[in-house]
């Protein structure tokens, strides 16, 4: 009888290990933005090569919605101290679009053909404030 117990515990166990995995699976962002990513777009990529690449529309995918911090303006730095802008800003200011995730984000205009003539790489707020699902993916690797 003991042992018949110890088995449906153990596989009760197992049951709620494997669907919490699979939850965490199904619930894990569809994108690809990343440092390394976001680090290859060069001039000359067209939108389509950028959503392939990055796996999704241009867009906020950040858990906070950020919108991503951009140290640098079309042209150059910001002058004095400026903190920085916000993507939906740059994009309202210089057009273009943006992508944030929350590991990275970058700002991409084009040219009349669609092809990019400029990128700039942002940030993302190290706020501490992640979600336990958030945290629990990244020591996963998911």
């Amino acid at each position: 009888m003991k042992r018949k117990r110890l088995l449906l515990i153990v596989g009760c166990l197992v049951a709620i290990l494997l669907a919490g995995y699979g939850t965490l699976r199904l619930t894990a962002p569809r994108h690809r933005i990343t440092w390394e990513t976001v680090q290859a777009i060069q001039k000359g990529m067209t939108e389509e090569d950028i959503k392939a690449f990055l796996g999704v529309e241009a867009g906020d995918y950040s858990s906070k919605k950020y919108g991503g911090k951009f140290y640098e303006i079309p042209g150059g730095k910001f002058p004095g101290t400026t903190p920085g802008i916000k993507g939906y800003d740059l994009v309202k200011e210089w057009g273009g679009k943006f992508w944030v995730s929350d590991e990275a984000a970058v700002w991409v205009r084009f040219d009349e053909a669609g092809r990019v003539t400029e990128s700039l790489r942002g940030s993302v707020p190290e706020d501490g404030d992640e979600s336990f699902l958030t945290k629990l993916r990244r020591w996963l690797g998911m």
